[in-house]
C-alpha cells in the first residue's frame, strides 16, 4: 500500500481524529505539526564537502604532470560543480551532520510550541509532536505541567512510536500511534473533567 502524503485531506484528517479521540480521554492538549522543508536551510555544509573534494580532487592527476594552471582551473571547476549538485534538497539534507539536524528540530518545535498558544493552556497541559519527515527526526515539547508529572522517557516512547512505523513506510500511521499513546500516557495523571474544553484544535500544522 502507498503512504498518502501527510498533506493530504485523507492523511490529515486521520490524525486529527486520533487527536480528537485521544483528547477524549485527558485534559492536555495535543498538537501535531508536520514540516517538509529543510531544517537547515543554508549551503555551508554542501560547500564544506564540495571544498574537501575539490581538494582531494587533483592528487591522482598529478601522475600526468598537468601543469599548475590546469590543475588549480579544474579544482575550481569541480568546486563549483560539486556546489551545486550538494546544494540540491535532498542530498544537501544528507549532509546536515545529524547533531545539526536534531538542534534545528529542537529549535523549530519550540518555536511552533509557543507561536500556537501551547503554553498557554490552562492547565499547562500542552503537547507538541513535531515531525520532520525528510531529516527523519521527531521532536515532542511538552509544557511544565504534564514535563514534571511524565518526563522525558515518556517522549521518548512517543517519538519511538512516529520512528517505528515511519521506518516501515507507514508515516501517518506512525504519527497515529504516537497520539494514541500520547493520549494513554496523558489520560491518567491529566483525565479529562466533565467542564474540560478544547483550548487548541486539533488541526494539523503544516509546516
Amino acid at each position: 500500500m502507498t503512504e498518502p502524503s501527510l498533506r493530504s485531506e485523507e492523511s490529515r484528517a486521520r490524525i486529527e481524529a486520533a487527536v480528537a479521540a485521544a483528547e477524549a480521554r485527558t485534559s492536555a492538549e495535543i498538537r501535531v505539526a508536520v514540516t517538509s522543508a529543510p531544517l537547515v536551510t543554508h549551503s555551508y555544509h554542501a560547500a564544506l564537502w564540495a571544498a574537501l573534494a575539490a581538494l582531494a580532487a587533483p592528487w591522482p592527476f598529478l601522475l600526468l604532470k598537468l601543469s599548475p594552471a590546469w590543475l588549480l582551473a579544474g579544482q575550481a571547476g569541480l568546486f563549483v560543480l560539486l556546489c551545486l549538485v550538494f546544494a540540491l534538497p535532498p542530498l544537501a539534507r544528507r549532509l546536515v551532520p545529524r547533531r545539526e539536524a536534531r538542534l534545528a528540530a529542537g529549535q523549530l518545535a519550540r518555536t511552533v510550541f509557543l507561536s500556537h498558544g501551547l503554553h498557554q493552556t490552562s492547565g499547562r497541559t500542552g503537547l507538541l509532536i513535531l515531525v520532520a519527515p525528510g531529516e527523519r527526526l521527531v521532536e515532542v515539547v511538552a509544557d511544565e505541567g504534564i514535563h514534571a508529572r511524565l518526563g522525558a522517557d515518556a517522549w521518548r516512547r512517543i517519538c519511538a512510536a512516529v520512528s517505528e512505523r515511519a521506518g516501515q513506510g507507514e508515516l501517518t500511521l506512525g504519527i497515529e500511534a504516537a497520539v494514541v499513546l500520547a493520549g494513554d500516557l496523558l489520560s491518567g495523571p491529566f483525565p479529562r473533567a466533565a467542564d474540560d474544553r478544547n483550548e487548541i484544535n486539533d488541526r494539523v500544522v503544516l509546516l
